[in-house]
């Protein structure tokens, strides 16, 4: 018998107003790991009434949590342009390296598609040791770079394609 991925044991569910604080510590704590690394996040200090502020924005935010309602990992959607955003991902730390972010990743991915895209982008850090590769394992694509004139790196743009068999009168972009 193989062994079962711990991802495997959460749940995924679109998240509510009631979960900002939640969120709120899983941000603070998920970017603390990235600002360990050299990539500083006005993240480390969000607070709830932030978070809170978000959910009422137009987006489909998510979140991976364990069987005692613990929150392992969030990602967000944003659909407010042509082409589906996907940002705020963040796994706790004790949940990093688990296959977490693939299942958020791949969630939204279907979410998009589910929704008629055709594509979906993101922004990353450039020069981090592993988003950049995981990204392009995933399937995005480098589409260009925007230079953060406060911050130790700069940000990359990048893309993936959803082709999804289409049905019969179904277009598959919007």
């Amino acid at each position: 018998m193989a062994d079962t991925p711990a991802c495997a044991s959460l749940t995924i569910r679109r998240v509510d107003q009631s979960d900002a604080p939640a969120l709120a510590s899983l941000y603070r704590r998920a970017y603390q790991t990235a600002a360990d690394n050299g990539f500083p996040s006005s993240m480390v200090d969000i607070e709830a009434e932030t978070v809170s502020s978000w959910l009422e924005r137009d987006a489909t935010t998510i979140l991976a949590e364990t069987a005692d309602d613990e929150p392992a990992g969030t990602a967000r959607l944003l659909e407010e342009r042509d082409v589906p955003y996907a940002e705020r991902l963040a796994v706790h730390p004790d949940w990093q390296g688990q296959g977490v972010g693939s299942h958020l990743m791949d969630r939204l991915e279907s979410i998009a598609s589910e929704q008629g895209y055709d594509r979906i982008q993101l922004s990353t850090y450039t020069g981090h040791p592993f988003l950049l590769e995981w990204y392009r394992d995933r399937g995005y694509e480098r589409t260009g770079t925007r230079e953060i004139t406060d911050r130790p790196y700069d940000m990359c743009s990048m893309e993936k394609s959803l082709y999804a068999p289409r049905r019969e009168g179904v277009s598959s972009s919007r």
